[in-house]
């Protein structure tokens, strides 16, 4: 079963978006400055809210002037809105969350029902109402704070409530991913630009079957190479990635890896280190320094990792990514009049075994969400 629906209202250029029946594997294709990254960035930004309320979401989201949509004036210009059903853990969630009042100081509406039965029930301006444990009836909350989400009350027991509030958006910096790791990093999760992913891989390499899962996937995707793994440097207790090619008896570190390589390595690191969890995994712009054909076996890697309770979203404006897809994991995206447009590849009865989606796509044959 997939996401049945979600709807994003007021975030930045996206005015007003629907999507249907998403995909585990999603991926928004169109053009720079189309909006791509506004809409993944309004999912970071509804995980955000959930896990620390409104308050500090639109700081780290950088203030109502950054988040806001321009289109929109007077009430709707500070308000930003998400609905989604879905179905988790073997029941049916619909969630609708409305954030007012961004230009001063936020309040939270929202409503949850799970197998159409009301958990949450919380209007602008009146009293919280949820139900803290199964069977029970609705409790008021009449001093819960205007801008925190009563979802965060569920906790990690909401199979929901765990899934909103691990949204992660990836933009890999190669530069900065090749870089040691100091001996205080942080490796409970992979950092968003991948500074930290030599820390994390000495850890998760204690994985047997993760280890073997990067092993196998990297000589797909990077022939020749034989090996890779993580030192502790002696001096200052840092961790820096080594790698082993065929032909070499040496190893060599990371700086002197290809920015692909590199890439491809922070890709590995984070779909298969969050695959087993629930969340959603985006990552922006996989195919930079790619060869066409790793892509598309990076391609099937996140195909075969996704799933409803893990979904892994895409931005791009890669030919060699479209040619890999099917069409119900293709969006295309555009801008008109200064709003983000979706469509559905799906919706344009191409059929791919008589004209592959890249050739299609730059045809125009889905009229729109060309990449120039």
């Amino acid at each position: 079963m997939n996401i049945r629906k979600l709807r994003i209202k007021g975030y930045k250029s996206v005015a007003d978006m629907t999507l249907q029946d998403v995909s585990p594997l999603l991926v928004f294709a169109g053009a720079n400055g189309s909006g791509k990254s506004n809409i993944v960035d309004s999912l970071a930004f509804l995980g955000a809210v959930v896990k620390f309320g409104a308050l500090q979401a639109r700081t780290q989201f950088g203030g109502f002037s950054q988040i806001h949509c321009f289109k929109y004036r007077k009430d709707q210009r500070t308000t930003i809105s998400f609905s989604m059903v879905l179905e988790l853990a073997g029941s049916l969630y619909d969630y609708t969350i409305s954030i007012h009042h961004l230009d001063k100081t936020p309040q939270i509406s929202e409503t949850l029902k799970v197998n159409n039965l009301l958990v949450i029930d919380r209007k602008l301006g009146s009293d919280t109402k949820v139900q803290l444990t199964e069977q029970a009836p609705l409790q008021i909350l009449p001093d819960y704070p205007k801008d925190m989400t009563a979802l965060m009350l569920l906790g990690q027991k909401s199979p929901l409530y765990a899934f909103l509030a691990d949204i992660k958006v990836f933009r890999f910096d190669p530069l900065a991913a090749k870089m040691p790791s100091s001996s205080t990093t942080d490796t409970s999760a992979l950092d968003a630009h991948g500074k930290n992913v030599a820390s994390m891989l000495s850890v998760l390499q204690k994985d047997p079957d993760f280890r073997e899962q990067v092993l196998d996937w990297l000589a797909l995707i990077v022939p020749g190479l034989e090996n890779v793994s993580t030192e502790q440097q002696r001096l200052d207790g840092s961790t820096v990635i080594t790698f082993k090619e065929a032909s070499t008896r040496n190893r060599f570190p990371a700086k002197l890896v290809s920015d692909g390589t590199i890439f491809v390595l922070c890709i590995l690191t984070a779909v298969l280190s969050r695959a087993k969890k629930s969340g959603i995994t985006i990552i922006e712009e996989p195919e930079r320094g790619i060869h066409p054909t790793a892509i598309s076996e990076l391609v099937q890697l996140m195909r075969e990792s996704a799933s409803v309770e893990h979904p892994i979203f895409l931005t791009t404006h890669s030919e060699s990514i479209i040619r890999s897809l099917e069409t119900s994991e293709l969006y295309f995206i555009s801008k008109s009049d200064g709003k983000t447009l979706i469509q559905s590849a799906a919706n344009a009865n191409v059929d791919k075994a008589q004209i592959p989606l890249d050739t299609a796509w730059l045809s125009n044959l889905f009229d729109g969400g060309l990449p120039w």
